[in-house]
């Protein structure tokens, strides 16, 4: 399965006897799925059906659907004058001249671009003959806003399937450094412990005990091994999920945890290095993550 991009732009158009339909779809990034129309008013009592229709297409994001529908057919709007603010601006224009004292002449172009000026009837058109044109429409815009966003997923999971392959070699390399650098801190606190006490006896048993409490506690072999999980179930995640964002955010945040942890404990700076750099990317990731579906 594809995963999808939250981020994508969809249109379709129409032309029939005495209509015509243009359905544009945009869609950028939401925890849920949103939608919004702009439309004329006879259009926004089909929003919920819309609604409806591209709940079978999404999972998430939040989309403006702009729907823009013409007819000229028996019981059509057509355009009129709004009287009351042509009169209302009328009256601005010549109180403007007055205080100006000059006797501008305005082109009637200029005028129609004022706004409200020109209004669109209602039209007596029964809405269902509006649904059934604008739908099969709609239903082309949402093939196309899928086709771009399943595109611009599969650009994303390449990108971040790339990422993840890259943490397995560092994840091998600390795993041959884990038991090297325990070795030497084991040495480097019996030496340590000797050089205070001087001549004194060295109990043993007792620094067997210490050291071994003190090793155990930088031990990194569960976060390695829970790092390396979470790694492999975030590809798999990533391959075999249709709506797969929600579940590798919460993988994210694991991961990040394992590295923070083994950062923290670690008390080698080649270690520690890598960890940082791993940070990095996760958050990189982070970011990436939020525009999958």
């Amino acid at each position: 399965m594809a995963a999808q991009s939250m981020t994508g732009y969809g249109k379709a158009e129409a032309v029939g006897d005495g209509y015509s339909v243009t359905v544009e779809l945009k869609s950028v990034n939401n925890r849920f799925l949103e939608f919004q129309v702009r439309a004329s008013k006879n259009i926004l009592p089909l929003e919920p059906r819309l609604k409806q229709e591209i709940g079978k297409h999404l999972a998430r994001g939040s989309v403006n659907c702009h729907v823009q529908y013409d007819s000229v057919g028996p019981g059509a709007g057509g355009l009129s004058l709004n009287e009351p603010v042509f009169r209302s601006y009328a009256v601005l224009i010549q109180d403007v001249q007055k205080r100006l004292g000059v006797g501008t002449m305005l082109d009637i172009a200029d005028l129609l671009k004022l706004p409200d000026l020109v209004t669109a009837a209602e039209t007596s058109e029964p809405s269902e003959v509006a649904l059934d044109r604008i739908l099969p429409v709609f239903e082309r815009a949402c093939r196309d806003l899928v086709a771009m966003r399943t595109h611009e997923g599969s650009v994303l999971a390449a990108d971040l399937e790339g990422r993840i392959r890259a943490f397995f070699p560092g994840l091998g390399k600390v795993k041959a450094l884990v038991p090297v650098r325990q070795q030497e801190y084991v040495a480097k606190m019996r030496s340590r412990v000797k050089e205070l006490l001087g001549d004194a006896a060295l109990d043993e048993s007792r620094m067997a005990t210490e050291v071994g409490i003190m090793a155990e506690r930088l031990d990194v072999t569960e976060e390695i091994v829970r790092l390396e999980a979470h790694l492999h179930h975030f590809l798999e995640t990533l391959a075999q999920h249709k709506s797969p964002g929600k579940r590798l955010g919460f993988l994210l945040q694991e991961m990040l945890r394992e590295v923070n942890t083994l950062g923290t404990k670690s008390q080698f700076p080649d270690m520690q290095h890598l960890c940082v750099g791993w940070k990095e990317e996760l958050e990189i990731i982070r970011e990436q993550i939020q525009n999958i579906e």
